[in-house]
């Protein structure tokens, strides 16, 4: 009897390291080592606790062009240190990358160098963003989705700790009375730059730790849980707050209903009948809504951030300006030509991430981020979850939709090497990993054996019959 079949396979992914030879054993916990040290260099930084007065703000904005030496060698020597451990390795690999939607993103990022106004700023931070994401995916190789996501719980905590420990011993972990933008004063923010990083960090740190709770039922993650809550408020960042409870109340749906398809499939639905709903609110209160968005103060001046972007694209509307290419690449900055508040010349970013995106590299670069960053993601939420991976997959849902609403009000999708951005690269990998580990069925297409080939049709005659088992997707 003659049978034909098709059926994706993909080799099981060992999330805790298969049997390790004797002289290999060792890389793990040094892994493990490198990548928390690795993190806490990325949340901590050069400068914790610096001075923001407003020489040293215009003095930074003009200095933003990739240049920094020391972490340009920060950077090189981790991914050198990366890929020794890799060659080094003797176990079973961990994570097999196939996440080719982000390569060809950031293919098409280095072609928008070349029309930037600066090639070469452009170029540095392209290649900035390459070795973030080469660490991150290379320490996924290295440790599998489990290890990565304790250690960037561990890193959180530790930051969390750190914030907490700072407030009464140093004077510099508040925003001083010398803030340009008096709205900042007062304003905690630990040992971070800004109040909006430390807030987004420690919202982060509040989901992350919550889940942790509600799959150990250890007490210790539930007082960091209220404590990284208690700073966001005391960041005073209304994004992030409004954001907190919201998060975790649908991310704990998501773990509830992380056992069938198509439960999922129906959160999701929701979120999208959400969206619809706000659609529609929209349209019954237009008039309030644009008035709204015609005061230039809005949401505390991001409306006028965004109007030179938006006036930038009415002129340039298909290439975008070059990765990286729009703000701060000094006096040739696209940026400048549509300035009209002096407050603009200090901003880094377009406030919205996907603005950001659009802006530097069009609308083609747009379409990657959202293939890329949603509709990807959301299909391996939908079909990747099972009862192994349910806290690796609802804590990482947490923190997926956290970065894409936040993207909304703030930049963190490739913005350097900021916390929120290194963040989100771990989320996705470790999505990603669980995704591919994770056993789902799988159909497979067999010929049915009482179907006789039609006369002059040979064995394509046969009717196919289709059969369930159970497996792995890649």
């Amino acid at each position: 009897m003659a049978s034909a079949q098709w059926h994706r396979r993909i080799d099981r992914i060992d999330t805790d390291a298969g049997p390790a030879r004797d002289d290999s054993r060792l890389l793990i916990p040094i892994a493990q080592a490198f990548y928390f040290l690795f993190l806490m260099m990325i949340f901590i930084g050069q400068q914790p606790f610096s001075s923001r007065n407003q020489e040293e703000l215009v003095a930074m904005a003009a200095n933003t062009d990739g240049s920094d030496f020391y972490k340009q060698a920060f950077f090189i020597i981790s991914a050198l240190i990366l890929t020794a451990l890799l060659l080094m390795r003797r176990y079973p690999s961990q994570y097999r990358f196939t996440y080719w939607p982000l390569v060809v993103m950031l293919a098409w990022f280095l072609v928008t160098c070349s029309w930037g106004v600066d090639p070469f700023v452009s170029f540095k931070r392209t290649m900035q963003q390459l070795i973030v994401i080469y660490i991150t995916f290379s320490s996924m190789v290295l440790l599998g989705p489990d290890r990565l996501y304790r250690v960037l719980r561990l890193a959180l905590i530790a930051c969390l700790l750190i914030c907490w420990i700072s407030l009464p011993l140093t004077s510099a972990a508040v925003h001083p009375p010398s803030e340009s933008d008096h709205a900042l004063v007062g304003a905690w923010r630990g040992f971070f730059f800004h109040k909006n990083i430390a807030g987004a960090v420690m919202a982060l740190t509040f989901v992350v730790t919550a889940h942790a709770y509600f799959d150990t039922r250890k007490w210790r993650f539930a007082i960091f849980a209220v404590l990284a809550f208690v700073f966001v408020i005391g960041t005073k960042s209304k994004t992030s707050l409004a954001l907190c409870f919201v998060i975790l109340l649908v991310s704990s749906i998501y773990r509830l209903m992380s056992d069938t398809v198509p439960k999922r499939a129906i959160l999701l639905l929701g979120l999208g009948m959400g969206m619809v709903g706000f659609l529609g609110l929209y349209i019954a209160y237009q008039p309030a809504i644009e008035r709204l968005f015609a005061d230039p103060t809005s949401f505390t001046g991001r409306v006028s951030i965004w109007e030179v972007d938006f006036a930038y694209l009415r002129a340039h509307p298909y290439l975008g300006s070059g990765f990286g290419g729009f703000w701060q690449v000094g006096d040739l900055s696209p940026a400048r030509l549509y300035m009209n508040q002096a407050f603009q010349m200090l901003t880094a970013h377009s406030h919205n991430g996907y603005l950001e995106i659009l802006v530097t590299t069009g609308p083609l670069g747009l379409i990657m981020l959202l293939i890329s960053f949603v509709v990807l993601p959301a299909w391996w939420f939908m079909t990747g979850a099972t009862a192994e991976n349910r806290t690796l997959m609802a804590t990482s849902f947490a923190i997926w939709s956290f970065v894409l609403y936040q993207n909304m009000l703030e930049t963190s999708f490739f913005d350097k090497d900021r916390q929120v951005w290194v963040i989100f690269l771990a989320t996705l990998a470790i999505t990603h990993a669980s995704f591919k580990a994770a056993h789902r069925p799988v159909w497979r297409r067999r010929l049915a054996p009482d179907d006789a080939p039609a006369p002059g049709l040979g064995r394509a005659g046969r009717r196919p019959a289709f059969a369930q088992s159970g497996g792995a997707h890649g």
